[in-house]
């Protein structure tokens, strides 16, 4: 795998564990939902540790990038997980 495959699969995966981690904290209890907004933003933090470890310098244009793929697919594996 390339480093720049990297920047791509690591905030998908992180998107889906976020995203399994929210709803695991939140269970069907719609008050706690700010709790996996904050998984989210930890998890998106987080890849400023993970990269470096691979190699990989972060630029600050690939932080957007890194936030949306993340967000994405946090907002839909939480969302699958809720109506299951």
């Amino acid at each position: 795998m390339e480093k720049n495959d990297l920047k791509t699969f690591l905030p998908l995966l992180m998107g889906v564990i976020a995203g399994i981690i929210s709803y695991l904290i939140t269970g069907d209890m719609r008050s706690r939902d700010p709790f996996g907004i904050l998984v989210l933003v930890m998890m998106i933090y987080l890849h400023k540790f993970i990269l470096p470890r691979f190699g990989l310098t972060i630029e600050t244009k690939d932080w957007l990038g890194i936030s949306f793929l993340t967000l994405a697919t946090w907002y839909i594996s939480w969302t699958l997980l809720l109506n299951s």
